[in-house]
């Protein structure tokens, strides 16, 4: 199992949205957290990322697999998280 550790920026917009919406989201990371070793990451192109999907929702994130964690850089819809990804 991985510590999932997630950025401010990505705390703020996960509260932000609807309590359902929200739940899912926990859940899916919550999942990935215990089958980050088993499932193939989706990298995106020309980044350091991965992503995963939830829905309309795209959640950006690195694996540190020396260490065990999993950070959460965002949490938002698809083109809106891959456009502030871009600004970085």
């Amino acid at each position: 199992m991985y510590e999932i550790v997630m950025s401010d920026e990505a705390k703020k917009r996960l509260s932000k949205l609807p309590r359902y919406i929200a739940d899912d989201i926990v859940k899916k990371i919550a999942w990935l957290a215990e089958n980050a070793d088993a499932i193939d990451h989706e990298r995106l192109r020309g980044r350091g990322e991965n992503s995963l999907h939830c829905g309309k929702y795209r959640i950006p994130y690195f694996r540190d697999v020396k260490n065990r964690v999993i950070y959460v850089e965002d949490i938002d819809k698809h083109n809106e998280v891959y456009r502030r990804l871009e600004r970085r």
